[in-house]
């Protein structure tokens, strides 16, 4: 499990007025279906892997944190940090690293009134269906399904 902090976020942010799974938006994204959204990368062994970009946001609503878990496809995974560790592993050099640091499990930590957002992505080996589920102590454990590059 990736375990973010305070620190890792890039700060409180407005609504967006996206869809909030179990007090997280950015799961449910207009477009997420669109190939061009994939980003090639190349993983250990020459393994091909895309990257989906996804902002996400917890709200004060789910502290002191939200977890956000790939239930399906299993192959898939989560790549979330700070904006400036997220940025170090971009790059033909550090897509193995970016692969390999990726989890099915991310923790959001709550750090304020607002949403706390965070810069990651979605790790697939090619379009397809992603089921998440995003659960807190305090609220029910909620799950979506979300197309990743499908049309």
């Amino acid at each position: 499990m990736i375990t973010l902090r305070c620190s890792d976020s890039v700060g409180q942010q407005g609504r967006d007025g996206e869809t909030v799974v179990a007090g997280v938006e950015g799961l449910v994204l207009p477009g997420s279906d669109d190939p061009a959204g994939l980003n090639p990368i190349q993983g250990a062994g020459g393994k091909r892997y895309f990257v989906y970009k996804a902002f996400l946001a917890v709200s004060a609503r789910a502290a002191p944190y939200a977890t956000v878990s790939i239930v399906r496809p299993t192959s898939a995974k989560l790549y979330y940090g700070s904006s400036g560790g997220v940025d170090e592993l971009t790059g033909s050099a550090q897509d193995r690293a970016l692969v390999a640091a990726s989890r099915s499990q991310v923790r959001l930590a709550v750090c304020g009134p607002d949403f706390t957002g965070y810069v990651g992505g979605i790790v697939v080996t090619g379009p397809t269906w992603v089921t998440f589920a995003v659960s807190s102590p305090h609220l029910r454990t909620e799950r979506v399904s979300v197309p990743i590059g499908t049309s």
